[in-house]
């Protein structure tokens, strides 16, 4: 996987679409805040930038921990929050389940 760093192309998709990911977690954040959400989805919401913020910490920070070792863990994580507050979020909103209530 390195070896698609070497390339400033890949490197510079890799950054707009962290600093996208963020962004966009950011929104989610202050959505989940503001809507009438479950406490499980703001809770999704809110580990998202509490992610990021690891993910950039584990590997701009350097120890002799070695940290950068949880990169690819935390961003496995990112993925599971981000598909499991999609899904619930869906179960929320949608129109088949807003009908049965």
């Amino acid at each position: 996987m390195w070896y698609y760093f070497n390339d400033p192309g890949w490197w510079n998709i890799h950054v707009l679409l962290v600093r996208g990911y963020a962004g966009i977690s950011l929104v989610l954040l202050a959505g989940a805040r503001i809507l009438p959400f479950s406490k499980r989805i703001r809770a999704l919401a809110t580990s998202l930038p509490v992610l990021l913020g690891l993910q950039f910490g584990s590997i701009h920070i350097k120890t002799p921990l070695h940290l950068e070792i949880l990169h690819p863990l935390i961003g496995f994580s990112l993925v599971y929050v981000s598909s499991t507050l999609v899904h619930r979020v869906w179960r929320t909103i949608s129109p088949s389940t807003l009908e049965s209530d």
